[in-house]
Parts: structure tokens; C-alpha cells; sequence
């Protein structure tokens, strides 16, 4: 049975700054809604493979590398947490 997704409250203020980025860069929120389609998408294969991602010196931190985005998350025996998602040009050391 796949594990249930749940995000953090920083993943959605990530999710947040990503898309309002986006959106005023792009001037169309098309992108947004385009990056959220694929995101998902990589959210439901991930279910499948939760140990998919690589190692981090984090305890029970998984990091997986998607498109132009590093997503950091954490495995249980119930689900997965996506704790947060950064760009890969951004400083991920805040």
C-alpha cells in the first residue's frame, strides 16, 4: 500500500514563494499551474518509491533531485513528509 503524503508547513510556504516567483517573473500563473501538475505527478511515483531518494546528513531526511528542484523528506511506516523544496539556484543552507 502506498504511504500518504503530507507536507510540512515550511513545504507550503516553499510551494508558496515557488509559484508567486513564478508568476511574477513569468507574468501567467501558466507555469505555475504546469509546475504543480508535474509536482504531483513526481508525488505519486515517489508513494511507490519512497526510498527513491538520496541520503542526507539529516536524520530521517531523504533528498530527491526532480527537474530543477531538490525536495527534502522524511519516511515513516504511515508516510511522507515532504519537509521542503527549494530551487536548485537557490541557497539551500537557510
Amino acid at each position: 500500500m502506498a504511504k500518504k503524503i503530507v507536507f510540512s508547513k515550511k513545504a507550503f510556504i516553499d510551494i508558496d514563494r515557488i509559484t508567486d516567483f513564478n508568476n511574477h517573473r513569468n507574468q501567467s500563473e501558466t507555469y505555475s499551474r504546469k509546475f504543480l501538475l508535474r509536482l504531483d505527478k513526481r508525488l505519486k511515483l515517489l508513494q511507490k518509491q519512497p526510498q527513491s531518494g538520496l541520503e542526507t546528513q539529516r536524520e530521517n531526511t531523504l533528498l530527491l533531485i526532480w527537474d530543477k528542484f531538490y525536495i527534502f523528506y522524511g519516511v515513516n511506516d504511515v508516510e511522507i513528509e515532504i519537509k521542503t523544496i527549494y530551487h536548485q539556484k537557490e541557497n539551500i543552507t537557510r
